[in-house]
């Protein structure tokens, strides 16, 4: 067993981030997976406005995603995250992202309304993996 985790981000424009990782922490539909090298393969939807960490993935820091749609794959100690729509924390217009949730919310979003659910999960992952509360 290696100690440590390959981890690609995909989404279909580009490949946003690949590197080694101790960890990676997900929100599924099926609630939140945490993998660490050794884990058991595993393939699951991501769910709507995803948060992706990779713990050590950066200089032992961490790598933050929101992820839209897609799902995460687990294999040997290779995680692939292949999502619709994909943003690096760091890439994240937070300001965009609160106007985006607020507008919504004024206009009266409903969660009978499935865009509306999908634009408000979209801005509270895109502010969460920004590490603004939302």
């Amino acid at each position: 067993m290696s100690k440590k985790l390959f981890v690609e981000i995909v989404s279909p424009e580009r490949e946003l981030w690949s590197g080694e990782g101790d960890m990676v922490i997900a929100k599924t539909v099926d609630g939140e997976i945490g993998i660490q090298p050794g884990h058991v393969p595993v393939l699951a939807l991501l769910a709507p406005g995803a948060v992706v960490r990779i713990l050590g993935g950066r200089e032992n820091g961490e790598v933050r995603v929101a992820a839209h749609g897609g799902f995460v794959s687990v294999a040997e100690d290779r995680i692939s995250i292949l999502a619709e729509i994909a943003e690096l924390a760091e890439d994240i217009d937070v300001q965009r992202a609160r106007g985006v949730l607020e507008e919504t919310l004024a206009a009266g979003a409903t969660i009978e309304n499935e865009e509306d659910v999908q634009r408000l999960a979209r801005a509270r992952g895109r502010l969460r993996a920004a590490g603004e509360a939302a």
